[in-house]
C-alpha cells in the first residue's frame, strides 16, 4: 500500500494498538496484540483502552504501556486523548476498532503508518486492512489452542483464597449482560444455583454494575437457607484482572452473551453459554464448549427492545445437565 511501511521491529519503533471497547472485543484482541509483540519484540507496544479495561491489560507480557481514555470526560477528554497520541512518538498505528471515533483518532494522530478499516472512511488509513500479515509485512499466526492471557501467581492466590471457604466444584455464574434482553431470568439462576449446591458444589456469582449486584442479591434471597452459604456473591467486588483470576480458579463457567464469557474462552475454561437475541457466531463465542440456544423463532434477532423473554425457554435443568456432562461429573459421586 502506497505510503505505508510495515514495522521492522527496531527499538525506535512505537506501535499504538487500538481496541478500546467493549470487554468481549478487548479480550478477543489479546491474541492479536500478543502476536504483534512476539513478531516484533524490540518494538514498543502501547494499547489504547477505555477505562476500566486497563485493569485487564496492564502487566500483560505483550504490552509495554497502556493509554487510557476516560470517556466520562466527554469531548475535552477525547481531544486530550488525541493530543496524547500526537505526543506519543508513535511510528505505527494498528486499529482493530473500526468506529467513527477510531477513524478520527487516525486522521488527527500524526502517525505516519496507519493500519485499520472503516465502513466509509478507510481513507484515513494508508493500510486499510485488519489482516495482521499485511500490517506487519510478514507471515504471522494466532495459535488456536494457546492460552494468551496470563494470570499472575499473586492473582491466582487471591482467587484461591476467595473460594477457599466453599466446596468444589466452583461454578462461575456470569449473571449479567449489557442488555436486559440478554440476561437469563433471576429465578432461573436461583434454581441452577440450588442444583449446584445440592450436588455438593458452590455457585460463584460474577458481574459488574448496580443492576447485576441487585440481581445477585435477589438470586441469593431465593435460595433455600441451607444453600445460601454455598453461593459466593462477588458481583461488583472485583477488578477485571481479579475476575479473570476467579474465572480461572473455578471449575466451570456458565453465562450469556457477555464480556466475562470471552474471558472464559480465552482462558480455555470449560463453559456453557446461553443464547437468545444473539447467536454464538454473531458475537465471537462459537468456541464455547456447550451452547444452549433459546427455542424462540426469532433467536439471533439482536432486537434489544424485544418484549419476549426468550432466554427463559432455556431451563435450569438443561443448563445443569450440560454442566454435569461437561465438567461436574468429575465431582458428583
Amino acid at each position: 500500500m502506497a505510503g505505508y511501511n510495515p514495522p521492522l521491529g527496531t527499538k525506535d519503533e512505537r506501535i499504538l494498538f487500538i481496541r478500546y471497547s467493549a470487554l468481549g472485543d478487548v479480550v478477543r484482541a489479546i491474541p492479536l496484540a500478543a502476536t504483534i509483540k512476539e513478531a516484533l519484540p524490540e518494538a514498543r507496544l502501547t494499547w489504547l483502552l477505555v477505562h476500566p479495561y486497563e485493569e485487564l491489560i496492564e502487566g500483560q507480557p505483550y504490552v509495554d504501556d497502556v493509554l487510557v481514555w476516560d470517556r466520562k470526560q466527554g469531548f475535552k477528554g477525547f481531544v486530550r486523548l488525541i493530543l496524547n497520541i500526537r505526543r506519543g512518538g508513535f511510528t505505527h498505528m494498528v486499529s482493530m476498532q473500526g468506529t467513527d471515533r477510531s477513524a478520527v483518532m487516525a486522521l488527527f494522530s500524526g502517525i505516519k503508518n496507519r493500519a485499520g478499516r472503516h465502513d466509509w472512511a478507510s481513507f484515513v488509513y494508508n493500510m486499510p486492512s485488519e489482516d495482521m500479515a499485511q500490517i506487519l509485512g510478514r507471515p504471522v499466526k494466532v495459535e488456536k489452542d494457546r492460552v494468551y492471557y496470563q494470570v499472575s501467581s499473586k492473582l491466582c492466590r487471591f482467587a484461591d483464597e476467595l473460594l477457599s471457604a466453599t466446596p468444589r466444584p466452583h461454578v462461575a455464574c456470569v449473571i449479567g449482560a449489557s442488555k436486559p434482553v440478554k440476561r437469563w431470568p433471576v429465578c432461573s439462576w436461583a434454581e441452577l444455583a440450588s442444583m449446584v449446591a445440592s450436588s455438593g458444589g458452590s455457585a460463584v456469582l460474577l458481574g459488574h454494575g448496580g443492576q447485576e449486584c441487585d440481581m445477585a442479591k435477589e438470586i441469593t434471597s431465593l435460595l433455600p437457607k441451607e444453600f445460601q452459604e454455598k453461593a459466593v456473591d462477588l458481583t461488583g467486588k472485583l477488578k477485571l484482572d481479579e475476575m479473570a483470576a476467579v474465572i480461572k480458579a473455578c471449575d466451570v463457567v456458565i453465562g450469556g452473551d457477555t464480556g466475562p464469557m470471552h474471558l472464559a474462552l480465552v482462558l480455555h475454561k470449560p463453559a456453557v453459554a446461553l443464547f437468545g437475541p444473539t447467536l454464538p457466531n454473531q458475537v465471537g463465542l462459537e468456541g464455547i464448549n456447550v451452547k444452549l440456544i433459546s427455542d424462540c423463532k426469532c433467536a439471533g434477532c439482536k432486537n434489544w427492545d424485544c418484549g419476549r423473554d426468550c432466554l427463559s425457554s432455556i431451563k435450569p435443568k438443561d443448563a445443569f445437565e450440560a454442566l454435569v456432562k461437561l465438567k461436574l461429573h468429575e465431582f458428583i459421586r
